[in-house]
């Protein structure tokens, strides 16, 4: 996983078709009802997959309609409301699997949708930021918390989450209200307590692209948290910095086997240190407008998997 997987000879080549047995579709977009035609950063990859002689759509994930067994490939993209309804999400990619070649697998979707796998991933030796995980229905002191640890500032996030829902920051000085939104939060699952990290303001998030395993390009971010201050107002491009994107193809290759998409996001903790911050494996952006090579390079890992 850490380095890049095997390619044919000619990227520019054609692909195979296979005989179309009951498929009627090449590649399905998997997304949700909210964004039907996907979102501005994932459209160009339906006509990159066009200008390979691939019939591409977008598909609802929940539609009942659906049948599962037309596209020869599906690919989850914008599947974002998979946070709200776990159960079912993951239910459905479990069957999905069975019918189509579903990427990212359905094992990793289970996996990656609880944030429990950054606990994995930490104690194969991947430096993540520190993280009291207080169990469902369980509670810490965040008085105690703060003070033994230093921390001046915390975020309280839940395990099952995205696009910072449900994610709070507070500072020392607000402890009346923290404690009792921590104890609401972990009524409902298993929470996170972690150091407000203060680069995020100035330096924001880098996330690294990767397709097939081969990196792709690398996005620098604002902060999620929409009360952070932010030293840039929008998602651009950057050069990858070295020491990051050895990070980033360790993570990968502590997953242990082969993702056809994954964004890894990093950060500088308060001590200046590089740490993952999150391996998004299920649906995140890729930021495919950013970088006019992108869609295609996606769109030919894509085809590869027909």
């Amino acid at each position: 996983m850490g380095g890049q997987l095997p390619r044919p000879d000619d990227e520019e080549a054609p692909f195979p078709r296979r005989a179309l047995e009951t498929h009627l579709l090449d590649v399905a977009i998997v997304t949700y009802s909210g964004l039907p035609q996907l979102d501005a950063y994932d459209a160009p990859l339906l006509s990159a997959l066009t200008a390979l002689g691939l019939d591409a759509r977008p598909c609802i994930w929940d539609d009942p309609a659906m049948d599962w067994r037309t596209p020869q490939v599906a690919v989850i993209r914008t599947t974002w409301d998979s946070h709200l309804r776990r159960d079912a999400f993951v239910a459905w990619a479990s069957k999905a699997g069975k019918l189509t070649r579903l990427h990212n697998p359905p094992d990793i979707l289970r996996w990656n949708t609880h944030k429990a796998y950054l606990r994995e991933l930490e104690a194969k030796g991947i430096p993540f930021t520190p993280t009291v995980w207080v169990p469902h229905r369980g509670t810490v002191s965040l008085d105690s918390v703060m003070r033994e640890r230093g921390w001046d500032t915390v975020v309280l996030k839940p395990t099952v989450s995205a696009g910072a829902l449900k994610t709070y920051r507070f500072h020392r000085s607000e402890l009346e209200a923290a404690q009792p939104m921590l104890d609401q939060l972990a009524a409902e699952g298993e929470v996170m307590v972690q150091p407000y990290l203060t680069r995020f303001e100035t330096e924001g998030e880098r996330a690294y692209l990767f397709f097939d395993g081969a990196f792709s390009h690398a996005v620098r971010r604002p902060p999620g948290l929409k009360e952070s201050p932010r030293g840039f107002p929008q998602p651009h491009l950057f050069e990858p910095i070295p020491e990051e994107l050895r990070l980033a193809e360790d993570v990968l290759a502590a997953v242990g086997q082969p993702l056809l998409y994954a964004r890894v996001d990093v950060a500088t903790d308060n001590e200046g240190c590089t740490r993952l911050q999150e391996l998004e494996a299920t649906e995140p952006s890729l930021f495919l407008s950013l970088d006019p090579s992108a869609p295609e390079r996606l769109a030919h890992a894509i085809a590869r998997k027909l």
